[in-house]
């Protein structure tokens, strides 16, 4: 059976495995890292991040021994044949909406395609398309983009997602922006892949960082891998446009501009619009996401530290008492106590609340990437050496399942109080 081995010879203790194992199943103890076998699937992502090779995966072969966990993968070019790559030129973004406004994450999108234009002169564009969206143009100039590509049709209607996908690829097949991003909601989830199909080029999904190589020009794209245990770079460099979708809450809005300079190059009449094969009977509003992160100004998380599902109870209670959103970290997801829509981290949300409240969580890497920006973090574990210390701005030292209800306590006490 294999398994994750420390060589004890050649561990120096510097915990880095600790902090970046995704299943919180390393822990220093006196001064060696130690694996709990019961906790670890074998994922192999602390054998490359050790600075000692002390970590050996023995299912992998002995002459494996990556040295970085940022791995560089590039699509290749099968034909051999590079594309007129200096026909292309430009960053565009995909401004979606609903209900007549523009979706939250579109001036996230600006913002990263602003900053990646940041000191290169390209210009940065929107592709704004649907039915009776001329409202919205002035919007997205306001958030500093050069240009709104803009495709008004009745065709054009909510859910016709596999029209709007024959009506974008047209658009960006005639303007030739060399970088398209969208937003990774569930929208931008259903028409990039549609539209890099029938352009025939690269997307990459749900990235986290953005940049461009200063040799080449390329798109350089950061997301997680296998599952979060790594982190890899892509670049698309022979096909055009680059395309890639990007996670939620990463980026920072684009800031309004006081003066807007941009245009509004309408191709209503130039781009043809075909009817969607798709039939609408009825539109059913369903309940918002049971989480509610990427909206809630606080938030209590949970981790293994919660010891067993049973015990969600007493964290739902704590989070009614004051007013907060549940979140929970990959661990919790995998084994079952907890709705993915619940999941914090590299693979989950990017949340930024005012306060976070972080019960029984480690401080694994995964995890503190959708959580270190928030305002407040105020961490409750058993383990004084847990990593998530690192980052609170509050610390408690001890079993959450006797910490929360004295806060459940203390918040009833205050609430008589008040009311006398």
């Amino acid at each position: 059976m294999s398994q994750i081995r420390i060589l004890q010879s050649n561990c120096i203790g510097c915990g880095t495995c600790v902090q970046l194992c995704p299943f919180e199943a390393l822990r220093l103890l006196e001064g060696q890292a130690n694996v709990d076998q019961d906790r670890c699937v074998v994922c192999g992502s602390c054998v490359p991040v050790c600075p000692a090779d002390a970590i050996v995966d023995d299912s992998l072969p002995d002459n494996f021994m990556p040295r970085d966990s940022m791995v560089d993968w590039s699509i290749p070019d099968e034909s051999g044949v590079k594309s007129n790559e200096a026909s292309f030129s430009g960053i565009c973004v995909y401004a979606e909406h609903a209900d007549g406004a523009l979706v939250p994450s579109v001036p996230e999108v600006i913002g990263a395609a602003r900053q990646l234009a940041e000191g290169t002169g390209l210009p940065v564009s929107a592709v704004l398309l649907g039915s009776e969206i001329g409202h919205l143009t002035g919007e997205l100039l306001e958030l500093g983009v050069d240009e709104v590509w803009l495709v008004d049709s009745p065709n054009l209607q909510p859910y016709a997602e596999d029209a709007e996908a024959r009506c974008m690829s047209e658009l960006l097949a005639e303007l030739k922006p060399a970088i398209v991003l969208g937003s990774g909601t569930r929208r931008g989830r259903s028409i990039f892949p549609r539209v890099a199909a029938r352009l025939d080029t690269g997307l990459c999904a749900d990235c986290i960082s953005l940049s461009l190589d200063k040799e080449t020009g390329h798109l350089v794209v950061t997301r997680p891998a296998y599952g979060g245990s790594i982190v890899a770079k892509i670049v698309i460099p022979h096909q055009r446009p680059q395309m890639a979708t990007i996670k939620e809450h990463v980026f920072r809005s684009a800031a309004k501009v006081s003066t807007p300079s941009g245009i509004v190059r309408d191709m209503s009449s130039q781009i043809r619009v075909s009817k969607t094969v798709l039939e609408i009977l009825e539109i059913v509003r369903g309940r918002a996401d049971p989480a509610n992160l990427l909206q809630a100004d606080t938030i209590v998380a949970v981790g293994r530290g919660i010891k067993k599902a049973e015990n969600l109870p007493l964290i739902y209670e704590f989070a009614d008492a004051i007013g907060a959103s549940v979140g929970a970290t990959r661990a919790a997801v995998d084994l079952g106590w907890i709705h993915p829509s619940h999941q914090i981290g590299q693979t989950g949300s990017i949340v930024k609340p005012r306060v976070y409240f972080a019960c029984g969580i480690s401080g694994a890497l995964q995890h503190t990437v959708g959580m270190d920006e928030a305002e407040t973090i105020i961490a409750v574990n058993s383990d004084p050496n847990a990593p998530i210390f690192d980052l609170a701005t509050y610390g408690i030292v001890g079993d959450l399942l006797e910490v929360i209800p004295a806060f459940i306590e203390t918040l009833k006490v205050e609430k008589q109080q008040a009311m006398i």
